[in-house]
């Protein structure tokens, strides 16, 4: 088998788009005229605008590495009709979208027990927790109808008293359309005033109910309150819009003032729906950052501690395809890392463990593959057919026994508790890259050495030359 300059190519492309990720940092410092050391300000993105791309490049650490905030929630008060366990998990659901959306990424969200709620939110104090799950907004649109407001129906629909006596001689009176009906909420702005708003659609009943009302809201005279319709969030009242036209497309905008920052909490906010009970936070603990910054530190000591203690080992005991290992190893860890960073894989401690294992898992290949070569020149092969036939003969028990780990980690992900699912994952990752290593990156550093007249000493593949006769 001869070098295979394509893939050769491939080993190149893939090595330097590491090495770019790896390194992003550093790009983002110097494009945002920060020092090379120190603290870094803002989250390190990568953006190319012709292409519709931005990606965050960093490392995600959780909640054990990077310290944050662990709540235990209880749900009590559930609706009517709704079991404590139903419950439970539609508001696990709906905080999960919430946190998601706010940009927590890392975050978790599980439930526990019959009616208790996990949260764990890295990089967030204790106020900004009970800021993201406490508050619950909820929309409900209201028509104006001939009447008064009085202080039961204000107490009734628990609406403020002041807007809902905003005209006289006219009461608000609920559609039925609320925020049970918004599939998607979004912060969009308004083309003619540059202003920030909030764009919603609505599933198909709401489409229709809003659909029929604003038909009869257009047949009154506009400017009068019976041409308008009501949008209240909680008990405010944020829009009371004039209805041009019949509006049946299912979707609307609220607009109200909005900051882009109270735009984006709305959004969220009526993306996530309400809950189907009260959340009462149980215990509430924030984890030091001290010891996650400590932890972090020694697991990749220990990381690098195992990678250079297995290169050591495969360059005495292999020789010059020890070097090939070597190479292959440290360009196996730069693409596993670069995965990581790209993909916004979250770091656990487990999953560090993983990533540190799969170091093991990524030598083992290359032994297999060695041990053939051996073989083959022992009985005599040259270079160039040993190491093709011991690639040949490797790839069958390399391809078993990653398989049966991925599936290992397969089965952990999926069944396993959380905190293994971290350690799967990475795992998962570094097996899959070392079996590129092994199979691609070694084998074609190997065609290179057999192209190489001074590299065909036998003793520099630990065999003896055989001697004449």
């Amino acid at each position: 088998m001869r070098v295979d300059r394509r893939l050769l190519l491939l080993i190149g492309v893939i090595a330097l788009l590491a090495l770019f990720i790896d390194g992003f940092a550093y790009v983002y410092r110097l494009a945002t005229n920060q020092p090379l050391t120190g603290s870094l300000r803002g989250v390190p993105t990568l953006s190319i605008p012709f292409l519709g791309f931005e990606q965050q490049i960093y490392v995600h650490k959780g909640l054990d590495l990077q310290g944050g905030t662990h709540l235990e929630l209880e749900i009590t008060g559930v609706r009517s009709g709704t079991t404590i366990q139903d419950a439970r998990d539609v508001a696990a659901a709906i905080l999960e979208r919430r946190v998601n959306s706010s940009g927590y990424a890392e975050s978790v969200v599980r439930p526990e027990g019959t009616n208790r709620i996990i949260v764990e939110l890295p990089g967030v104090n204790l106020e900004q927790a009970k800021q993201i799950l406490g508050k619950t907004s909820y929309l409900r649109i209201f028509e104006w109808v001939p009447g008064t407001a009085d202080a039961k129906t204000i107490q009734d629909l628990k609406l403020n008293p002041t807007d809902a006596n905003k005209y006289q001689g006219y009461k608000p009176q609920f559609t039925n359309i609320d925020g049970s009906m918004v599939t998607s909420a979004s912060r969009s702005t308004d083309a003619n005033t540059n202003l920030p708003d909030v764009s919603f659609s609505l599933n198909s009943t709401g489409s229709d109910r809003f659909c029929t009302l604003t038909r009869d809201r257009v047949s009154h005279p506009s400017g009068t309150p019976e041409n308008k319709i009501a949008i209240f969030i909680d008990q405010n009242l944020v829009e009371d819009a004039d209805v041009q036209s019949e509006i049946c497309g299912g979707s609307g905008i609220i607009t109200g003032g909005f900051t882009a920052a109270s735009a984006q909490a709305l959004a969220v906010q009526l993306n996530s729906g309400a809950l189907p009970g009260t959340i009462t936070i149980a215990s509430a603990s924030e984890v030091g950052a001290t010891l996650g910054a400590t932890t972090v530190q020694l697991s990749l000591l220990a990381g690098a501690f195992g990678l250079a203690i297995v290169i050591l080992f495969m360059l005495l005991y292999y020789r010059l395809p020890g070097v090939v290992a070597s190479l292959a190893l440290i360009l196996y860890a730069a693409i596993a890392l670069a995965i990581f960073k790209l993909f916004g894989i979250t770091l656990t401690l487990a999953g560090l463990a993983g990533f540190i294992l799969s170091v093991g898992m990524a030598v083992d290949a290359n032994v297999l593959i060695f041990e053939r070569v051996k073989e083959e020149l022992r009985a005599g092969r040259t270079l160039g057919a040993a190491m093709e036939a011991g690639v040949h003969r490797a790839w069958p028990a390399i391809r078993d026994s990653n398989i049966s780990t991925l599936i290992t980690c397969f089965v952990l992900y999926f069944f396993g508790a959380p905190l293994i699912k971290g350690f799967a994952i990475t795992l998962a990752i570094g097996v899959a890259v070392s079996m590129f290593s092994a199979i691609v990156t070694t084998q074609q550093f190997l065609q290179i050495l057999a192209g190489l007249r001074p590299a065909r000493r036998l003793a520099f593949y630990g065999v003896e030359a055989p001697k004449a006769a």
